[in-house]
This record gives structure tokens, C-alpha cells and sequence, in this order.
């Protein structure tokens, strides 16, 4: 997505999110919704002030282009998914047997299938990454 696409869509994240916030305000709607509201023009706005940064300052472009296409940067995130998928499921399958000894049914089952859909989008990956390689 170019710079020009991904200002535009920021602009209309904050948009949306306000909407969000002021519908709330005016509904006196569930306070959840208003967090989601105000997380989306957080978010949004940070991506647009990086967004017109990268436009303005060529220095900085650089450094943000350079790094996205860099070999290491794509090996450490490579890294990084990888360490993050092995501690979720050790995470998940301890969180599994605490919740089973303390007797709260639903947390663990929650968490079982947590880890179980995690090994399974694993074991499909592995598949489809072993054919392609």
C-alpha cells in the first residue's frame, strides 16, 4: 500500500473511531465499545504522524525502507513469530493445567482448544511449507 493510500486510510480510522466514541457517549452505550473507540483514534493517529513523517523527512524514508527490506530484519521477525507461537503454547498448556486442577471447566477448556488450534494452524503450515519448499 503507498504512503498516499495509507494516510487516507488512517484519516478514516480516526474518523471511524470517534464516530464510535461519540456514539457511545450519545447511546450511553457499553464502555467497551468506547475503549475500542478510542484505541482506533489512538492507533490511527500514530500511524498518520509516522505516515507524514516518512513523507517529509527522506532520512527517515530511508531508514524505514532500508529496514523493511533488510535480510536480518526479515530473520529476526521470522525469529520473533516463531519464539511468540512457542511460548503461546506453553502458555497455553500450562494456563490448561492450572485451570484443571482448580476445577474452572470452561477456562480450561478454552485454553486446550487454544493450544489445539495453534498446533493445528502449525501442523497445516508445515505441510503446505514443506511442498512449497
Amino acid at each position: 500500500m503507498n504512503n498516499n493510500r495509507r494516510l487516507i486510510f488512517s484519516a478514516v480510522e480516526i474518523v471511524l473511531g470517534a464516530a464510535l466514541v461519540l456514539g457511545v457517549r450519545l447511546t450511553g452505550g457499553d464502555s467497551l465499545w468506547l475503549g475500542m473507540g478510542g484505541a482506533l483514534i489512538a492507533v490511527a493517529a500514530l500511524q498518520l504522524v509516522f505516515g507524514l513523517r516518512y513523507r517529509a523527512d527522506a532520512d527517515y524514508r530511508e531508514k524505514v525502507d532500508v529496514e523493511a527490506r533488510d535480510e536480518r530484519s526479515a530473520f529476526l521477525r521470522a525469529r520473533a513469530w516463531a519464539w511468540a507461537g512457542y511460548g503461546s503454547v506453553f502458555v497455553g498448556g500450562i494456563a490448561t493445567i492450572v485451570f484443571m486442577i482448580l476445577g474452572r471447566e470452561e477456562l480450561f477448556t478454552l485454553c486446550g482448544s487454544g493450544v489445539c488450534l495453534i498446533m493445528v494452524l502449525y501442523w497445516i503450515s508445515f505441510l503446505v511449507l514443506k511442498k512449497k519448499y
